[in-house]
């Protein structure tokens, strides 16, 4: 059996529409040689069959209802949707800051690392401490 995907689905909504459960959606990688993450295609067809159905009630409730969901968002969204949800933005570069009190100019290097961060220079390392992140991306860092 084919299904066509829609507009933002993704392989995990295409085994609840199809196979009646998430559960289903190594069988539906595996026939159609596609890792379990993969973004789908507006369009795109994936064969099934009707021994990977794993739950019909639930198959049937989805065809009965016209429920289609698509839950496939791409990075902006997901970043959006955190902010949206509470999660701070991340600081952007500022100038940095500088002191006149004397005649030397006396740098922020908070401002200054970030500063050379951001535009993807190395940073001058000139002491032993280093800065390290413990989570990979916002999600994480917030719900963790």
């Amino acid at each position: 059996m084919i299904i066509t995907v829609s507009n933002r689905q993704s392989l995990l909504d295409i085994a609840v529409i199809a196979l009646g459960s998430v559960a289903g959606v190594f069988a539906l990688a595996k026939r159609n040689n596609l890792p379990v993450t993969a973004v789908l295609d507006d369009g795109q067809t994936i064969v099934y069959e009707l021994e990977d159905v794993v739950s019909n009630t639930v198959r049937n409730a989805y065809a009965t209802q016209r429920i289609s969901p698509a839950t496939d968002i791409d990075n902006a969204e997901y970043k959006e949707l955190l902010f949206a949800t509470g999660t701070k933005r991340p600081n952007t570069f500022r100038p940095p800051l500088i002191d006149f009190a004397d005649d030397r100019l006396n740098i922020n290097k908070v401002d200054e690392v970030l500063g050379l961060i951001a535009n993807g220079q190395p940073v001058k390392v000139q002491s032993k401490q280093q800065l390290t992140r413990i989570m990979a991306d916002p999600f994480s860092e917030v719900f963790s």
